[in-house]
């Protein structure tokens, strides 16, 4: 068992090319099905408080990593998920051969911040989008 502290997750190509708003490094769950939605799963610990403040300051790192512009964004709103303060961000991402619209939420605890986005292509945003909410609801949060 001593090896199993050494083994070091693998990162599919796929997960690498469409990780925009996530550092790869922190993906814990990234899941491609059907008609190309994908969703991601990111935990990045709280390292340099100079770095990260606020949720609206994350959120400013995230748009500029993605290279979202003002004229992408579809919504922002705050929210709240698993009982924490929270923003979600509805956009256009040009990541892709055809048009996509992801959906990003952000949330932090007092350790990390998390992220969740589903992405999906345009044609199948709505319903996309529905089963995500589904999937968020039956979703539990437990922190190590």
């Amino acid at each position: 068992m001593a090896g199993l502290a050494k083994v070091q997750s693998e990162v599919d190509e796929r997960v690498q090319d469409f990780a925009s708003v996530e550092d790869v490094a922190n993906i814990q769950l990234a899941i491609r099905y059907f008609n190309y939605t994908m969703l991601f799963i990111s935990a990045e610990p709280k390292k340099d408080e100079t770095r990260v403040g606020t949720l609206a300051s994350y959120l400013e790192q995230a748009k500029k990593k993605a290279a979202i512009s003002s004229a992408d964004i579809m919504e922002e709103k705050q929210t709240k998920l698993f009982g924490f303060d929270a923003v979600q961000l509805t956009y256009v991402n040009h990541g892709d051969w055809d048009k996509r619209i992801d959906t990003l939420l952000i949330f932090m605890s007092d350790s990390h911040i998390y992220t969740i986005r589903n992405s999906s292509y345009e044609v199948t945003y709505k319903s996309s989008v529905q089963e995500f909410k589904t999937l968020l609801e039956s979703m539990e949060f437990h922190e190590k």
